[in-house]
C-alpha cells in the first residue's frame, strides 16, 4: 500500500485536541500581530502582510477542526477498548478501527503510537511505536478466515531489516500458519493471534466489563445448643426453623442425628 504524505490538519487530528489549539493560537497571533508590524521590501509580501489581520481569525479557527476530530478519536479508541469483551465482536471490527485497537493497546501498554493516517486495506507498516528510545513497527491483519502466512511474515522481517527498528509485530484477529510461526522463532518478530491481542485488550482495559454479582440465599443459621441434648440419642440439640406445615417460618430444636433421631422440641 502506497503512503502519501498526509496534510497538516490531518496530522493534527492524530495528536491531543490541545495541540490543534495552541497551533491556532500561533496562526491567529502570528496573522494578526507579528506579521502585520514586520517590515519587507518585497512589494508583494508587503501586500500580504497587510492583509493577514483580515484572515488571522479565520486561519485561526481553521485549526479548531483538528481538535475536535482529535476528541472525537480519542472517544472512538476508548469506546473500541472498552467493548471488546470476546473474540466474536473483535473479528468483526472494520480494518480500519482494528489499526486503532491495536494502536490503541499498545499506547496504553507505555508506547508513543503514530497511527497510520492515509487510508489503505493491507501492505506496508500500519503503525510506529516508540518506547524508551526504540524503534518498533507493526503490521495489522484483521482477516477473519485465512491464516496469516509465512509469506506476510517474512516479508515484515524485510521491512525491519530495512529499518531502524528493534522489533516487529504481526497482529491479526485470526491466527497464524506453523510455518509462518516456525519462522518467526529465533527472531525479533512478535506474532500476536486474535486470542492473545483479545489478552492484551483485558490487560489494558482501565474499566472491565460490569458483572452481576449474585447475592447469596440466606441460610438459616443453625447453631448448636450444646446445655440441650437430645434426650432420645444423646446428641445436640439445634435450633431450626419449619419450612412446612402449620408451623411454616417458626423456630424449634431439632436433633442434630437426623434423620436418624427425628425428636424435636418447641422453642
Amino acid at each position: 500500500m502506497s503512503r502519501k504524505n498526509p496534510s497538516l490538519l490531518k496530522e493534527l487530528s492524530y495528536l491531543p485536541w490541545w495541540v490543534s489549539v495552541i497551533v491556532g493560537i500561533c496562526v491567529y497571533v502570528g496573522l494578526k500581530f507579528v506579521i502585520p508590524n514586520m517590515e519587507f521590501s518585497n512589494l508583494f509580501i508587503s501586500s500580504f502582510a497587510a492583509a493577514a489581520q483580515k484572515v488571522a481569525e479565520w486561519f485561526g479557527g481553521i485549526f479548531l477542526f483538528p481538535a475536535i476530530l482529535s476528541i472525537f478519536n480519542h472517544q472512538k479508541r476508548k469506546q473500541l477498548i472498552k467493548k471488546q469483551s470476546s473474540i466474536e465482536p473483535l473479528r468483526e471490527t472494520s480494518w480500519s478501527d482494528f489499526e486503532v485497537l491495536v494502536g490503541e493497546a499498545f499506547r496504553r501498554k507505555g508506547f508513543a503510537v503514530q497511527e497510520n493516517m492515509v487510508g489503505g486495506a493491507d501492505g506496508g507498516i500500519d503503525l510506529t511505536l516508540r518506547k524508551d528510545g526504540k524503534l518498533h513497527i507493526v503490521q495489522c491483519k484483521q482477516w477473519r478466515r485465512s491464516k496469516v502466512g509465512v509469506s506476510i511474515v517474512r516479508e515484515m522481517f524485510g521491512v525491519l531489516t530495512a529499518s531502524n527498528a528493534e522489533r516487529v509485530h504481526v497482529v491479526s484477529s485470526g491466527h497464524f500458519t506453523n510455518d509462518a510461526i516456525k519462522f518467526a522463532q529465533g527472531l525479533p518478530i512478535e506474532l500476536i493471534n486474535g486470542d492473545q491481542l483479545l489478552e492484551l485488550i483485558a490487560d489494558v482495559q482501565t474499566t472491565k466489563p460490569l458483572q452481576t454479582a449474585v447475592k447469596p440465599i440466606d441460610k438459616p443459621v443453625v447453631k448448636p445448643t450444646p446445655t440441650t441434648t437430645c434426650p432420645k440419642c444423646a446428641s445436640p440439640m439445634v435450633k431450626r426453623i419449619a419450612k412446612k406445615g402449620a408451623n411454616l417460618g417458626n423456630e424449634f430444636l431439632g436433633c442434630s442425628g437426623f434423620p436418624r433421631c427425628r425428636h424435636i422440641e418447641p422453642l
